[in-house]
């Protein structure tokens, strides 16, 4: 018979520190507190977390819509004044492996690189407004915003995951969702046009206030310590929780992951071919938009509902997850995100303001939701002590769907065929469509009963271990 849980006299101190395990051998450091080891509350990690996120979002979301006044003021073909957006996003999704080895060793902490971040992409706000050089906006905006939007980014979703293990989904969903929501009040004046003349001055406002609001969100974060659990809970009661997503099996290596079932090569097409299509139409919708004779209004509804509804749907993802399981719930939105997109690839030329906004809310929820639910799915199959390693190389694939989808845009533009614009909309939606149905096919992989342990790596017991 299972004995019950006797907690420690020594977990109510808020200092104290208990060792436990689960049913599976997972290990837990419990406690101690948030407020004991950081000075403040979990609430107040999130927070300033929330922030920093929200201050670099519009790097990614109001691109597209700037991209009518960075051609007027550059005197730019749309194709070339596309090319500094798609090394950002490159530069953006590919650091997060690289990011996560350097934290993993200690060697940089949350509280520099989420203020070093955020001054890496006020440097490229100013070289993007103030620069006439193609060069110079690739290498500034580019290569110096990407990374700096990556360090903040993936900095402040970690660095959430530590502080909430026993909420990690909904938590690192809202990080997700401040990242598209911190643009969405400064959208509506970007897409309505900014003055040549006043760009530069636009730009270093902007800049001024990412840099303010990362350094109010990030500076002086403390990581949580390795495998720490809130003393307010117990962690051996969540792991025999049974919801639409039970527990995962055992804790798997990098190795394992990716001979455990295929699970993780598809995670990595799902987030290539979804960020593709995200991409896509992030880039090009606005433009597009005023190409078919829409009016700036129409363009700057449609960006910013696209921007709202990315937000919003990451937010809701963990929850709606929660209650129909990871999966399905990924199947599911991306599906009604690709049938959105190939309906706008019909609004557009037909001049429907009204469907074009509401598709544009359901494509960017669709899209949206898949990289919280990636990276759910990622410690639902492959166990939470290597989750941020995994989920990093999973992360990396949005690189490749920049390519495909801000490249495509490019090429799109640059073939000057307005009456084959919407074509690349329906293109979008059929990667969508592609990578909901290998969301269907994702299975949790089986526990490793094979590979022997090794400097502390543990694997599935064959019985199970005592409470």
């Amino acid at each position: 018979m299972r004995r019950p849980h006797t907690p420690d006299p020594r977990s109510s101190s808020p200092s104290a520190r208990e060792e436990v395990r689960d049913w599976r051998g997972r290990h837990y450091s419990v406690g101690p507190s948030a407020r004991a080891l950081t000075g403040g509350p979990r609430s107040v990690i999130l927070v300033r977390a929330l922030v920093a996120a929200a201050a670099v979002g519009v790097l990614q979301f109001g691109y597209g819509a700037a991209l009518p006044s960075l051609v007027a003021a550059h005197d730019r073909p749309p194709a070339l004044a596309l090319l500094p957006f798609l090394v950002w996003t490159l530069a953006q999704g590919a650091c997060a492996p690289a990011l996560h080895r350097a934290r993993a060793r200690r060697e940089l902490r949350a509280g520099t690189l989420i203020p070093a971040g955020a001054l890496l992409c006020a440097a490229a706000l100013v070289v993007l407004g103030t620069s006439s050089g193609l060069t110079a906006a690739v290498l500034g905006y580019g290569i110096l915003g990407g990374v700096g939007a990556g360090l903040v980014y993936h900095s402040c979703t970690d660095l959430v995951g530590g502080w909430f293990p026993d909420r990690r989904t909904v938590r690192s969903g809202a990080v997700g969702g401040a990242f598209a929501l911190g643009s969405v009040p400064l959208l509506p004046a970007i897409a309505a046009g900014i003055d040549p003349s006043s760009l530069p001055f636009a730009c270093a406002a902007l800049a001024a206030l990412v840099l303010v609001l990362g350094i109010a969100g990030g500076a002086g974060q403390r990581t949580a310590p390795p495998r720490w659990w809130p003393p307010e809970s117990d962690p051996r009661a969540a792991a025999l929780l049974r919801g639409a997503d039970p527990p995962p099996a055992t804790d798997f290596t990098h190795a394992q992951a990716w001979t455990a079932g295929g699970s993780l090569p598809l995670l990595h097409a799902i987030v290539a071919l979804s960020g593709a299509s995200g991409l896509f139409t992030l880039a090009v919708l606005p433009l597009l938009l005023l190409e078919g004779g829409h009016p700036p209004s129409t363009a700057a509804l449609a960006v910013t509902a696209f921007a709202a509804a990315s937000g919003l749907g990451r937010l809701a993802a963990g929850a709606a997850a929660e209650r129909t399981g990871r999966r399905r719930a990924l199947a599911l939105l991306l599906g009604a995100g690709a049938l959105a997109q190939a309906g706008l690839a019909a609004a557009v030329p037909t001049g429907q303001t009204a469907a074009v906004v509401l598709l544009a809310l359901v494509a960017g929820a669709g899209t949206g939701s898949c990289y919280p639910l990636t990276r759910a799915i990622t410690e639902g199959h492959f166990g939470s002590r290597w989750t941020p390693g995994i989920h990093g190389l999973v992360y990396s694939s949005k690189a490749v769907g920049g390519l495909v989808g801000v490249g495509g845009a490019v090429l799109l533009l640059a073939s000057a065929q307005p009456t084959a614009w919407p074509a690349g909309l329906a293109a979008a939606g059929a990667l969508c469509g592609a990578s909901s149905l290998l969301a269907a096919l994702l299975r949790r992989p089986l526990p490793v009963r094979t590979t022997p342990a090794a400097h502390g790596v543990w694997t599935a017991p064959r019985r199970r271990a005592p409470m």
